[in-house]
């Protein structure tokens, strides 16, 4: 049996299709059965993990289920208008991102994002007695959104949650300290206002100062004792210093015995004292 990957449509997001049982090609829009009924997603490519998707191959989709899918698109817009003039009308606390039907056309999904919970209950029932089908309203937070939208990161380029994130990883203040970057979360914020993913993808590569001592503490190098004023992983040199005398070691100087086995264990490891610590004074300092 074979596993792609693919994207679906309306959020963007990436899923692993189970069930194939043809020759596909990346760009090839296939039609799976996804817990919101039959739809065309896009394929990335194979994969070599398997897991226990809810979504399975149905087939490859031909020229009716894309003239289908291009006719729901079109009376999701008109639907789409329809659903923000009754929130306007209801006056609710809510923004609307999206409307998509799906290509059985068994349902109707409006996609929002409300920093409070809405009551939507009158606008859902304005809804139905026009598209007559059965609605669902889905709340998504910040992050989902700008995936689902797209937009331009910090770099110029599109964001990595609209190209290629498969899911969202949690990324904490510690992560600007322990990247020798200056500690000013929004510098390092992005579209959708929480800290970039970027900097939790450049994790691994700063993974060794996991296991040398915090910075000012007193080393013994070559019979001297130093302090560790500096550590840079990517050039694989630290900075000792002791009075005002300063010396430039490789890292390997100084690394325990056997510390890239440390590494992987790092690597495997949730979440660290230093970051939880960190984190937490950097928070307690936006509160005084």
């Amino acid at each position: 049996m074979l596993y792609i990957k693919a994207r679906f449509k309306d959020t963007r997001k990436i899923t692993q299709v189970d069930g194939v049982n043809e020759e596909l090609s990346r760009g090839d829009l296939i039609v799976v059965n996804s817990e919101k009924g039959e739809e065309i997603v896009e394929v990335l490519g194979y994969s070599k993990e398997s897991s226990s998707s809810r979504v399975s191959f149905v087939r490859r989709a031909n020229e009716e289920d894309i003239a289908n899918a291009e006719e729901n698109e079109k009376k999701a817009q008109e639907v789409h208008e329809l659903c923000k003039d009754k929130i306007r009308q209801y006056n609710l606390g809510m923004k609307l991102l999206k409307t998509y039907i799906p290509l059985d056309k068994s349902k109707v999904f409006f996609y929002y994002t409300a920093e409070q919970r809405v009551d939507f209950r009158p606008l859902v029932r304005d809804l139905a007695k026009v598209v007559k089908k059965r609605i669902e309203m889905r709340q998504v937070g910040v992050r989902d959104a700008v995936q689902m939208m797209g937009w331009v990161g910090n770099c110029g380029n599109d964001t990595c949650c609209a190209k290629f994130t498969e899911k969202f990883e949690s990324v904490y203040v510690y992560d600007i300290h322990n990247q020798n970057l200056p500690l000013s979360p929004s510098k390092f914020t992005g579209p959708c206002g929480r800290l970039l993913c970027c900097l939790a993808y450049e994790r691994d590569n700063y993974l060794v100062k996991e296991i040398l001592p915090e910075i000012g503490t007193p080393l013994c190098y070559q019979g001297k004792e130093f302090r560790l004023a500096f550590v840079d992983p990517i050039q694989e040199y630290a900075m000792l210093e002791a009075d005002d005398k300063k010396v430039r070691v490789p890292l390997e100087e100084i690394l325990p015995f056997g510390y890239k086995k440390s590494l992987e264990n790092c690597r495997k490891c949730p979440t660290c004292c230093r970051r939880i610590n960190l984190d937490y004074e950097a928070f307690a300092g936006t509160q005084e």
